[in-house]
């Protein structure tokens, strides 16, 4: 009997290795071939945008496709993103991801976090971006050396948050089963990126209109505040970069911040001092930054709120400064929460 049992144990075994090996290597790999959008859109437009995909599957399987899609977080993208699909294996609608969903080899992370931790902002240079993650409505089932193509038809109302905007978005398309994971192999015209996912970063794309200031993601700037959006009770860091631009105040030792906050009530209230209190640190090779607090900073009263701000980079003598883009026109700053 004892023969009898080892034989059995080691069919087993030898059972369970092959299952293991089929999962491992149960796989779709998936490319974005195509994105067309249009170059610009006005502040509140629905913009068209259409991803083709193609599939190669090396296993029989069923998965829900995944799909993700990079933009500012003032655009509202839950409530203002809407997708289809239609391909060679059928058509239908996506549907938000929910945020429970773990995504599989995320280590716990839900979707979203899972891309943000793997893709980051796709080369945007103001970290004021979010995933917005949706899946097919049904699974799509597949069979061993399966070619699919495919098209993904979305339509994104951009601008939400009232700033015109220039900005990289980035798509991601996955499936539910194997995550971002990699197996090593190349198939025939995906080439290496193009795996159990796939991602395609685009190029600035140009949103016009709108009241609120310019937020541009893709060229670097002299100065930027942090947080992108905040309210006049909120801690602000405003940071001057002089590396990005030669100007006037190129090798200079010391720089001050000449603000002028407007209130709601209509006063103007001027700080343009070289003191202490308007001092930029110097943070790096030519890399300044200040936090303030705006009520303080301006020295308003309860009633009052600030509702923007205007403000200048000058050296330590007051007669030099830097404006937006290196010209005379002040940088801007609203005060808006979202």
């Amino acid at each position: 009997m004892l023969p009898r049992l080892r034989i059995k144990g080691q069919r087993i075994w030898m059972l369970a290795a092959l299952l293991i090996v089929a999962i491992i290597f149960s796989f779709c790999h998936i490319k974005i071939t195509k994105v067309t959008i249009p170059a610009s859109a006005k502040v509140g437009d629905v913009v068209p945008i259409q991803l083709d995909i193609d599939v190669s599957c090396n296993s029989d399987g069923s998965d829900k496709l995944i799909l993700g899609v990079l933009m500012p977080k003032g655009w509202k993208g839950t409530q203002n993103l809407t997708a289809t699909y239609r391909g060679s294996k059928g058509d239908g609608s996506f549907v938000m991801t929910p945020l429970s969903t773990l995504a599989p080899h995320g280590d716990g992370k839900n979707w979203p976090d899972y891309m943000r931790a793997t893709f980051g902002i796709a080369g945007n240079l103001i970290d004021d971006m979010e995933w917005v993650v949706m899946q097919s409505d049904v699974p799509f089932t597949y069979g061993n050396n399966d070619k699919i193509t495919g098209s993904i038809f979305l339509k994104l109302k951009v601008g939400a948050d009232d700033n015109p905007a220039l900005v990289k978005l980035a798509y991601v398309v996955a499936n539910t089963t194997n995550g971002f994971t990699s197996d090593g192999n190349v198939d025939a015209g995906y080439g290496p990126t193009a795996e159990y996912y796939n991602e395609y970063i685009g190029d600035c794309f140009t949103v016009t209109g709108g009241s609120g200031d310019l937020v541009d993601f893709c060229n670097p700037q002299l100065t930027t505040i942090s947080p992108p959006k905040s309210l006049d009770n909120d801690l602000v860091t405003i940071t001057f970069d002089s590396n990005v631009a030669n100007t006037a105040l190129s090798g200079s030792s010391e720089v001050y911040l000449c603000a002028t906050g407007t209130t709601n009530d209509g006063k103007t209230i001027i700080v343009c001092e070289q003191t202490s209190k308007t001092l930029m640190k110097l943070t790096g090779r030519g890399r300044y930054e200040i936090t303030l607090w705006p009520r303080s900073f301006f020295g308003i009263n309860d009633s009052q709120t600030v509702t923007n701000m205007t403000y200048y980079i000058r050296d330590k003598s007051g007669t030099k400064q830097v404006g937006y883009g290196n010209t005379a026109a002040p940088f801007t700053y609203k005060f808006k929460c979202g």
